[in-house]
């Protein structure tokens, strides 16, 4: 788990940058008051076409050294008792994960 919020509260944007990997197969959740709002791999995000900004809400950009895969909608999402944003590592070489949310009251 990289982030644990307890509400109420306004999700506003997350996103989770990686740093090395063999095959993408690193998944990002987003879970509001217990259900799933996505769940999706690196590798799932590129394949989608989730290259460039869309009304989906999720967005994989990429750099020679970084992957960051950016999560907002055009409007703030309510919880009431907690959002969790995590991954699921399933390759090797992964150097480094980082996270953030973006939330308010």
């Amino acid at each position: 788990m990289l982030v644990e919020l307890q509400g109420p509260g306004l999700f506003l944007g997350a996103h989770v940058s990686k740093q090395g990997g063999t095959n993408d197969l690193t998944f990002v959740s987003l879970d509001i008051d217990g259900r799933n709002v996505t769940s999706l791999s690196f590798a799932a995000a590129r394949n989608l076409g989730l290259t460039q900004q869309n009304p989906y809400g999720i967005v994989l950009l990429e750099s020679a050294a970084l992957q960051n895969f950016t999560i907002g909608f055009p409007t703030p999402l309510r919880f009431f008792t907690s959002l969790t944003l995590s991954v699921t590592v399933n390759e090797d070489d992964v150097v480094q994960i980082l996270a953030n949310v973006i939330h308010g009251d």
